[in-house]
C-alpha cells in the first residue's frame, strides 16, 4: 500500500480514456465516466455463427444455433463488451501485459453489469448445498497460465477476475486445469488455423482434482465457466472445453470481459 503511494506521488496516473490525471483515491486506471461510455454487448448471440438468441426465457441453456451445436465445445460464450472498443482494449493490455492489477475491479464491474443487464445473473450463479457434505456441482475456473508466464506477469489475470466474479455469482474458483506446454501468445498470431494449433494440446486436467474421474460422487462437477480477458478466434476456450468435456463435465461455458 505505502509502495503504491508513493509511486503515485511520483509518477501520477491518467486515465486511459481519457487521459484526464486521477486523484489518489481513484482505485483503478479508469475513471468512472470512461467506464461509464465503455458500450456493453446487447442480447446473447451464437458465438460460432454470430446469430442472435431470440429464446429470451432460456438463453443460459439454448444460447447455440442447432447446426452450430456439433462445432463448438462450449455451451455458450458470454462477452461484456467489444475488443475494439479502445478505452477496454488499453485496459485489457494494460492489465494482461503491464501488471496493473487494479484493473480488475472496473473490468470485473463491466462483466456484472453486463450479467446482470442481460439477466444471466441467476442463471448462472449456484445456490449454496442444502445437503451437507455435498459440495458445489458449477463452478468459475481460469484459463491457466504456464508458470513462467505467471512469475513475469505477477499474476494471473484470468484468475484475479474469477476471484472477483465468484463473490458475486456465489461459485467457487477451481484451477482443475494445468498449462502443459507452453505456446505463443495468441494475440500475435492472426490465422485462425494457426492459432487452433498453437494451442492444441496445451491443456490437462490437474491431478490433485479427481472429481472428474469420479462419475457418481455427489459433488461431480457438471457445470464450468470459463474466465478469460479477452477471446478473439475462441480457440483457447474450445480447447479448455474439450479437456473438460471430454473428462465427463456436462455444461462448459465462456466468459469473458471482451470479445474480437
Amino acid at each position: 500500500m505505502l509502495k503504491n503511494f508513493l509511486l503515485d506521488l511520483i509518477f501520477p496516473r491518467f486515465c486511459l480514456g481519457c487521459q484526464k490525471e486521477l486523484n489518489l483515491k481513484t482505485a483503478s486506471f479508469i475513471c468512472e465516466a470512461c467506464l461509464n461510455n465503455i458500450a456493453l454487448n446487447s442480447g446473447i448471440e451464437c458465438h460460432v455463427c454470430g446469430l442472435r438468441n431470440k429464446n429470451v426465457r432460456n438463453r443460459a441453456s439454448n444460447i447455440i444455433c442447432r447446426g452450430c451445436r456439433k462445432k463448438t465445445f462450449l455451451n455458450g460464450l458470454f462477452a461484456a463488451g467489444k475488443y475494439q472498443d479502445p478505452t477496454l482494449r488499453e485496459a485489457i493490455h494494460q492489465f494482461k501485459y503491464q501488471s496493473a492489477e487494479s484493473l480488475k475491479k472496473p473490468l470485473t464491474e463491466l462483466l456484472i453489469r453486463y450479467l446482470k443487464k442481460e439477466n444471466l445473473i441467476e442463471k448462472l450463479r449456484c445456490p449454496t448445498p442444502d445437503t451437507p457434505g455435498v459440495g458445489h456441482r458449477s463452478c468459475l475456473m481460469p484459463i491457466p497460465l504456464t508458470l513462467r508466464r505467471k512469475l513475469s506477469r505477477g499474476f494471473n489475470q484470468s484468475e484475479l477476475l474469477a476471484v472477483e466474479i465468484s463473490k458475486y455469482l456465489n461459485l467457487p474458483v477451481a484451477n482443475f486445469l494445468k498449462r502443459q506446454k507452453f505456446t505463443e501468445p495468441q494475440a500475435k498470431i492472426q490465422d485462425w488455423k494457426q492459432r487452433k494449433e498453437n494451442i492444441s494440446g496445451a491443456f490437462a486436467l490437474s491431478p490433485s482434482y479427481p472429481l472428474f474421474t469420479r462419475c457418481r460422487t455427489p459433488d461431480k462437477i457438471n457445470k464450468v465457466i470459463l474466465v478469460d480477458d479477452v477471446s478473439t478466434s475462441g480457440a483457447t476456450l474450445e480447447e479448455a472445453a474439450r479437456v473438460l468435456k471430454e473428462a465427463g463435465v456436462k455444461k462448459v461455458y465462456g466468459l469473458v470481459v471482451a470479445k474480437g
